[in-house]
């Protein structure tokens, strides 16, 4: 068929991915845009979406929705690795990679946060190729170039760190290959696997090409596309699930750039909302008294916390039933909570400090308008479209809201799958439809050529 571009986003709480044509960002046509179904591996879950997770067991490691259903069962004393995203953002990559997994996720104290990282990516790139497999068009294209979305976050040098990180997945390329597709089954693969496989996984990287480019700018390539010029500078309010980022570009053409100096990031994000949501559930349901019905309890919320949320930001409230009882919850509970005022003040003040950012860049460039748009699982949350409505304009400056899912996400090629997922795979989506200008970073590792220089 053709050149297609393929990006991944693997968030703190699901990773996504999506394709695109080469083309589609001076040809754009929604049939052609292909958010993959990666979830499908899962026997549970929404198939677009694909749990971030790893968990070691007695003797088996397990990935994805079976990994964060072991953890549930496991208890507090035990945890699924998530947040490879935040993991992978440090200043000191290095470090951080050859720390020893605590005792918490790796109860047998033999894994480094590299090597679960790598068998994580090696689940990912796994369930990444049995969708693209899938979709016939992308499974017809002629070529494939593949991208990966991060932030461009403050502590660390992202684009610097590239070549780390497409190491990384040339260490899980080589593992899944030796693994087989066993790696996608609900059991996991076995520890002594692992142990067998990965050090040479990792001292033999496969050859590997990838781009990078930033989450802010992924959500802009999507936001622009039909924009005129005019509609050149752009702030994004991505709520995920461990971090909200808020980040300001400037476009100038086909090129878009961050501006570093309004970038904020909150460590307040949507794992944020939903202790705030439990601990609202405890303290009204006087009824649990011991440590056990409380743990119980907890563990029921989350859950059912995607259900709950999403009632409750639609709807202003949201109904539980738990061994017999009707538990409420309300928006109203979760605007009093003390906690939850100090992220709103939080949140605020940091939406109005790359404002600011923003509007000093647009005078300066001569121009008016300012694009603002809510992307990520948060999205849908009413304080955070309530923030970037209420956005009042200064001077000869104003501030337009954009949808969180564009009007040509609802386009009947879809058949309506699309346009209620959309602001979860915003990012991958707007990550395969940019074009190269776009990119933070590109190139790969290519160990046997590295050898024979």
């Amino acid at each position: 068929m053709s050149a297609w571009t393929l990006c991944v986003d693997f968030g703190t709480a699901y990773s996504k991915a999506a394709a695109a044509p080469r083309n589609a960002w001076s040809r754009f046509d929604p049939a052609s845009v292909r958010p993959l179904m990666i979830g499908g591996v899962q026997e549970t879950g929404n198939a677009f979406l694909l749990e971030s997770a790893v968990f070691v067991d007695d003797d088996r490691i397990l990935f994805g929705r079976a990994a964060m259903a072991r953890a549930e069962e496991a208890g507090r004393k035990r945890m699924a690795l998530r947040s490879f995203k935040t993991l992978l953002s440090v200043s000191d990559l290095d470090r951080a990679l050859n720390t020893s997994a605590p005792a918490s996720v790796d109860p047998h104290r033999i894994f480094q946060m590299r090597d679960l990282i790598v068998l994580y990516l090696a689940y990912l790139l796994s369930a990444v190729d049995a969708a693209a497999a899938y979709d016939p068009m992308v499974r017809d294209a002629t070529s494939i170039e593949r991208r990966y979305a991060a932030p461009a976050w403050r502590s660390g040098d992202s684009a610097g760190m590239h070549q780390s990180i497409v190491r990384l997945f040339g260490e899980a390329e080589t593992l899944r290959h030796a693994v087989g597709d066993q790696i996608l089954e609900p059991e996991g693969i076995s520890i002594q696997a692992v142990s067998d496989l990965l050090p040479k996984a990792m001292a033999e990287p496969a050859p590997y090409e990838m781009g990078l480019i930033f989450e802010a700018t992924a959500a802009a390539a999507y936001t622009s596309i039909g924009l005129p010029d005019s509609g050149a500078h752009l702030i994004v309010v991505d709520m995920g699930a461990g971090t909200t980022d808020i980040a300001a570009l400037a476009r100038s053409g086909a090129r878009l750039s961050e501006l570093p100096e309004a970038r904020v990031t909150l460590k307040q994000a949507g794992d944020f909302i939903d202790s705030v949501i439990a601990n609202i559930v405890l303290a009204n349901s006087r009824w649990a008294k011991t440590q056990a019905q409380q743990t119980e309890l907890w563990r029921a919320v989350q859950r059912h916390m995607r259900d709950i949320k999403e009632a409750v930001f639609e709807e202003g409230r949201a109904t539980l039933r738990h061994e017999g009882k009707v538990i409420s919850v309300q928006m109203r509970d979760i605007e009093r909570d003390r906690d939850f005022k100090e992220f709103m003040k939080g949140l605020a003040s940091a939406y109005q400090f790359g404002l600011e950012v923003l509007r000093d860049d647009v005078m300066a460039r001569g121009r008016t308008e300012i694009q603002a748009i809510a992307v990520g699982g948060g999205a849908a949350a009413p304080f955070i479209r309530e923030l970037i409505k209420k956005t009042k304009a200064r001077g000869n400056t104003r501030v337009t809201a954009r949808p969180a899912t564009p009007d040509w996400a609802h386009a009947r090629e879809f058949r309506g799958n699309l346009a209620p997922v959309f602001p979860q795979l915003a990012i991958s989506i707007g990550g395969a439809l940019a074009p190269e200008q776009m990119l933070a970073a590109q190139g790969g590792i290519n160990p046997r050529a590295d050898a024979q220089t």
